[in-house]
């Protein structure tokens, strides 16, 4: 019996590490970072639009409760 090779249940940890970086590496390859995209700063529009949904929001909230 003692011939045949056992094979571990779980697999060892260094295994597990070494087929993480390969899909890490793959998912790089894959979905490369953007060079240099600049995300533009919010306008005051859309600050004033975010702001007038919020109190429309409370508005209905209150009013529902009440």
């Amino acid at each position: 019996m003692a011939d045949h090779p056992v094979t571990p249940f779980r697999a060892p940890h260094s295994t597990k590490e070494a087929r993480l970086a390969r899909m890490r590496e793959r998912f790089e390859q894959a979905h490369p970072l953007p060079a240099g995209s600049k995300r533009h700063p919010p306008s005051g529009k859309a600050l004033l639009v975010a702001i007038a949904i919020g109190v429309l929001m409370i508005w209905l909230v209150t009013g529902l409760v009440g």
